[in-house]
């Protein structure tokens, strides 16, 4: 979003939480393959970032008509879960056990993929293009987390 626009709360809680995702989402030395992965990770990540995106979720998130397009409980519950993911990727990086150097990444890629399965969900009248960069997104976090 343009800097001399005021950001809402979910805006700044999405884009907080998109950031804070992307640092998870890097090559992986014993996964060469998800190498190929990179171009389609950069193009969400620019998606899920971009003004079209984030004007289409805040107003899905807002009141519309008088109508809310959230109940109040889910949208401050769903904005907490939001909020929390960047402070527990920090936690999860300054507490990470030497001996499972990638269990805490995968775990938090993981909670990644449910945290935006729940604005999907949540959100209610998501237009095509937010609903769409979401799914990619969730689905982005999905490839980098891996199986194993």
């Amino acid at each position: 979003m343009p800097n001399n626009v005021e950001q809402t709360p979910i805006q700044i809680a999405w884009i907080n939480f998109a950031k804070s995702v992307q640092i998870l989402l890097v090559p992986q030395i014993d996964d060469r393959p998800l190498d190929q992965y990179l171009a389609f990770r950069d193009a969400v990540l620019a998606m899920v970032q971009s003004e079209k995106f984030l004007t289409e979720l805040d107003g899905a998130w807002k009141p519309l008509n008088g109508n809310l397009q959230i109940e109040p409980e889910i949208g401050n519950a769903l904005l907490l879960e939001l909020q929390t993911f960047p402070l527990a990727l920090e936690v999860a990086k300054a507490t990470e056990k030497a001996e499972d150097p990638k269990g805490w990444w995968k775990k938090m890629l993981g909670r990644g993929s449910t945290v935006s399965g729940s604005v999907k969900d949540l959100v209610q009248n998501l237009p095509p293009y937010a609903k769409g960069a979401i799914t990619l997104f969730s689905e982005l976090i999905n490839l980098f987390k891996g199986s194993d």
